[in-house]
């Protein structure tokens, strides 16, 4: 269980790190910049979004996603 929570996390920085980066990107554009299995993408997400450090929004077929402010 430790494992996968430290794999969470660290995919969760790496998110971060995108988006500080490079600003918003789509769920598809994260997938393929990041190399990661999608299923600790998807969960790392929510943890960033739990902890109130993103804002997601749908915009026509995908979702895109943005540090707040």
């Amino acid at each position: 269980m430790t494992e996968i929570k430290a794999r969470v996390g660290e995919t969760a920085g790496k998110i971060w790190q995108l988006l500080s980066t490079e600003g918003p990107q789509t769920v598809a554009q994260m997938k393929k910049k990041l190399k990661d299995d999608s299923e600790y993408l998807n969960f790392a997400l929510g943890w960033l979004t739990r902890e109130d450090k993103i804002d997601i929004c749908l915009e026509k077929r995908s979702y895109r996603v943005q540090l707040k402010e």
